[in-house]
């Protein structure tokens, strides 16, 4: 039994895996989406670089750092502006088949959000930056040996509310989009 062990583990080894198509300090993806955290809706837009830890014909786990900002819509009353930035890592898992593509992630990390609000307001102006997690789960198409195409649907959230900060409430939440990955 260990030796049919050792034997698969060595054939899988020797398997040659489809090399990238762009190097790693060349972004992998990017991923247009919208948060959906009512009354605000916040469109924003990623940039993510992403490598194999274990690499396997069909599967790969890997890790993943992004970059990104998202800044709000129609900002409820007596907000007048709100954005946040983001910077995230963490691993994910990809199944890619002929045609087919699916995956999930869990990300966290640093977001740096400000929340205006109107002049003579109860609230003043914030600018904090807060801890962030994110998971989201995708899947789509494997247009071409590199290019890949998804829908996906998230849940973001800082690690900790504050009730004393009310734009920390509308940092995150529901995530739908779009991401084309090219490897």
């Amino acid at each position: 039994m260990v030796l049919a062990l050792l034997g698969s583990l060595l054939i899988t080894a020797a398997t040659p895996s489809e090399a990238p198509l762009v190097p790693f300090f060349v972004p992998r993806s990017l991923e247009v989406g919208v948060f959906i955290n009512s009354p605000l809706v916040t469109p924003h837009f990623r940039l993510s670089w992403e490598g194999a830890i274990i690499d396997q014909p069909r599967n790969v786990l890997e890790w993943n750092l992004a970059v990104g900002s998202g800044f709000g819509v129609a900002p409820p009353s007596p907000m007048t502006a709100h954005f946040q930035h983001v910077v995230l890592g963490g691993v994910g898992y990809r199944s890619d088949r002929q045609l087919l593509h699916w995956g999930f992630r869990v990300t966290a990390g640093p977001l740096w959000y400000r929340a205006a609000f109107a002049p003579g307001s109860f609230y003043a102006f914030e600018n904090r930056v807060v801890g962030y997690a994110e998971g989201r789960v995708q899947a789509g198409l494997r247009l071409q040996p590199h290019l890949r195409l998804a829908a996906y649907v998230g849940f973001g959230a800082p690690f900790t509310f504050q009730r004393q900060y009310p734009g920390n409430t509308y940092v995150g939440n529901f995530n739908v989009g779009v991401v084309l990955d090219w490897w």
